[in-house]
C-alpha cells in the first residue's frame, strides 16, 4: 500500500559531508547501504546555515529555525560588556528543539553526539551530547545512569579523538579515527537494540575531521600535494567503514522506520586564509593602541611572532600530539598579553572588528552595543557599512592583486528574528569558496592572505540529505532543501502539527503523489522556548579547553 505512513524515524548525521563524493564512490560499489538508499529513496543537496559551520547547522537543524531565532551565529560569541569571545553552548539557544516537541507528545526519543547539544535535554528518551562538551563534563549524559552502563557494554566511550592529522603520524591518526568510529557505532547500535524508541537520531561527528585533515588525498593539484598518484582510498576506505557503521544501525529500523540520512554542511578544497582584522586594520577601520608594548607586540607580529607559529613550532615538536591538546599550550590570557590581540585595539577609534569563521564576519562598533562603541545607531552606521562594503568589493589578495570578495550580505537579508541584533552586521562572502576567513583568532597571522595549514578541507554550503522509508518516492530534488526543514518534516511524518514560527517547510516533494493529501499538514501556533535564563556559561577550564580544542581542529589560528 503505497499510503504506508512511518512509525519511527532513525536519523543518521554525517558531519560535514557533501553530496558529490558520496555519489562518486556510491557509483563505484564502495557504499553499497548508501547506495541502496538513494536509489530508492530521496536525495539531494541540502542547504546549510549562514555560516555554514557545525554550531549554527545543526542548532537550526534540531529547531527549524534560523539564527536569528536560535541566537546560535557561531561558535563563539561576544559575552555582553565586553570584547571577549567565549565558546557558545546548548543553554544559550532559543528554540524549541524537534526533541522537545516529540518527547511532550509522549513519543520516546534518542539522540547521540549530536554537536551543540550540550548541555543536554532532559528528554523522554536518551540523549548523549556531542562536539562542543567540555572534556570535563559529568552532565553529557540523560539519563545519568546511563554513563554507566556505556561505560559497561562499550567501555570508554568518550565524544573526542585524541589524535590530530600530521603526514608523518598518519597511521597513527587513522587507526585512532578507525577506533573512535568502532566505538561510536558499538554504542549507536547497543542503544537503538536496546532501548525503546519512536525517533532515534546518530550523528557520525568524524566524517568532518577526516575531510578537514585528508583533503588534499582526494586532490592530486591541492597545494599541499607533491605528487600526482591516487590517494582518494585514503578516505574512500574510511568512508567504506562508515557505510558498514550505517547498515549495522539499519539492522534496528524496520520497514515502517523513515530514515535520514544527512550532512550539516559540506567540504571542499581549502586554498588560503584570510584574516580580516588585518585587513580592518590595513583599511583603518580597526587601530591599535599607540603605548610602547603594543608598539613592541606589532612588530613582533609584523616579523612573524604570532600564534600561528607557536602553534607550529609545538606541532613540529609533537608537543600537539593531543589532538585536543589536553594541557593547552599556554593559558589563553598570557598568550593574549604576549601577542597582538583584541586587548590591544583602541576601540575608541576603531569603527569595525571581525571574529567568527568561514564566511567574513564583521561587526560595526556600535555606541551603546559594544562597551566602547563610537559608531551612533541610524544614519552613521548604514554610512559606515557601506563605506565597509565599497572597501571590501576592492579589497585584493596582496600577493596576485586578484578580488577576494564575491558578494557582501547585510544581516536583515538573511537572518530575522528576536536575535537579529546578535549576527554580524555584514557577512563577506569570498569569490573563491577554497579563501576562508580566519576569524577566531583576532590576529592569528601577520600576513592578511596566507596558503592554509593544518588542514586542507574547508567547509561549503551545501551538505547532502537522503530520505528512504514508507510514502518516500524516488526522486532527485537538486538543492531544493534547507537545513531547517529537517525538523517540519520530522514531526509531521510523525503525526504532529508544525509549529507556526519555524522557518523551515516540509518536504512535500519526497513524499510520493497522494501521501500529502492522505496526511495534510497541520499547524499549531507556538512560543518557542527562550535561552534558559540561567544560561550556564562554561566554567573558565571548560571554556579554555573548548578553545584549545577549537584551535586544535584549526579552528583558531
Amino acid at each position: 500500500d503505497e499510503m504506508n505512513k512511518p512509525k519511527k524515524t532513525m536519523i543518521i548525521g554525517l558531519d560535514g559531508v557533501p553530496l558529490n563524493i558520496i555519489q562518486r564512490w556510491a557509483a563505484d560499489g564502495y557504499l553499497p547501504t548508501l547506495q541502496r538508499l538513494m536509489a530508492t529513496g530521496t536525495v539531494g543537496q541540502l542547504k546549510s546555515a549562514i555560516p555554514p559551520t557545525s554550531g549554527p547547522s545543526w542548532s537550526s537543524f534540531m529547531t527549524g529555525m534560523n539564527p536569528g531565532k536560535t541566537g546560535i551565529y557561531d561558535f563563539l560569541y561576544r559575552r555582553e560588556g565586553t570584547y571577549s569571545f567565549p565558546p557558545v553552548n546548548a543553554s544559550q539557544r532559543s528554540g524549541t528543539t524537534m526533541w522537545r516537541y516529540l518527547s511532550d507528545a509522549g513519543y520516546r526519543v534518542g539522540v547521540l553526539n549530536l554537536p551543540m547539544s550540550y548541555p543536554v535535554e532532559k528528554i523522554n528518551g536518551f540523549m548523549v551530547s556531542g562536539w562542543m562538551t567540555p572534556y570535563a563534563a559529568t552532565d553529557f549524559i540523560h539519563p545519568p545512569e546511563l554513563a554507566a552502563e556505556l561505560q559497561r557494554e562499550v567501555g570508554n566511550y568518550r565524544i573526542y579523538p585524541t589524535e590530530t592529522f600530521t603526514e608523518s603520524r598518519r597511521e597513527t591518526f587513522l587507526k585512532a579515527t578507525y577506533d573512535l568510529l568502532e566505538m561510536r557505532t558499538r554504542t549507536a547500535v547497543h542503544l537503538a537494540r536496546t532501548k525503546p524508541w519512536d525517533v532515534f537520531m546518530a550523528v557520525f561527528f568524524d566524517t568532518d575531521r577526516v575531510l578537514h585533515q585528508l583533503w588534499h588525498y582526494m586532490e592530486p593539484e591541492h597545494p599541499w600535494r607533491t605528487d600526482n598518484e591516487d590517494r582518494d582510498w585514503v578516505v574512500r576506505e574510511y568512508f567504506q567503514k562508515v557505510d558498514e557503521s550505517i547498515a549495522r544501525l539499519l539492522e534496528y529500523a524496520d520497514d515502517d522506520t523513515l530514515v535520514i540520512v544527512l550532512s550539516d554542511h559540506g567540504m571542499g578544497r581549502a586554498n588560503n586564509f584570510i584574516v580580516l582584522n588585518n585587513w580592518l586594520l590595513d583599511t583603518g577601520l580597526l587601530h591599535l593602541k599607540k603605548d610602547p608594548w603594543t608598539r613592541f607586540k606589532e612588530f613582533t607580529f609584523r616579523h612573524g611572532f604570532t600564534l600561528r607559529n607557536v602553534h607550529q613550532i609545538a606541532d613540529r615538536l609533537h608537543l600537539a600530539r593531543q589532538a585536543e591538546y589536553v594541557a593547552g599550550y599556554f593559558v589563553d590570557h598570557l598568550l593574549k598579553i604576549a601577542f597582538l590581540s583584541f586587548l590591544d585595539v583602541d576601540w575608541n577609534q576603531s569603527k569595525a572588528y571581525s571574529f567568527g569563521r568561514h564566511l567574513g564576519s564583521i561587526y560595526v562598533n556600535v555606541k551603546g552595543r559594544e562597551p566602547q562603541g563610537i559608531v551612533e545607531p541610524g544614519a552613521e552606521y548604514e554610512a559606515v557599512r557601506d563605506e565597509i562594503e565599497r572597501l571590501a568589493y576592492d579589497f585584493c589578495d596582496p600577493r596576485t592583486g586578484r578580488k577576494l570578495i564575491g558578494e557582501i550580505i547585510r544581516r536583515e537579508e538573511v537572518y530575522s528574528g528576536p536575535h537579529l541584533g546578535q549576527a554580524p552586521d555584514l557577512i563577506l562572502r569570498p569569490k573563491e569558496p577554497s579563501d576562508i576567513f580566519f576569524g577566531l583568532a583576532d590576529f592569528g597571522h601577520r600576513d592578511t592572505v596566507a596558503t592554509v595549514y593544518r588542514y586542507s578541507g574547508m567547509h561549503r554550503d551545501y551538505g547532502m540529505l537522503i530520505m528512504n522509508g514508507p510514502g518516500i518516492q524516488p526522486v532527485c530534488f537538486g538543492k531544493g532543501a534547507v537545513i531547517h526543514d529537517v525538523a517540519p518534516t520530522v514531526l509531521h511524518v510523525m503525526g504532529l502539527p508544525v509549529p507556526a514560527d519555524m522557518d523551515g517547510h516540509v518536504l512535500t516533494d519526497a513524499f510520493a503523489a497522494g501521501y500529502m493529501d492522505a496526511f495534510p499538514l497541520a499547524t499549531l501556533d507556538s512560543v518557542a522556548q527562550k535561552a534558559a535564563a540561567d544560561s550556564s556559561e562554561y566554567t573558565a577550564e571548560g571554556e579554555k579547553e573548548i578553545l584549545e580544542r577549537l584551535r586544535g581542529l584549526g579552528y583558531m589560528g
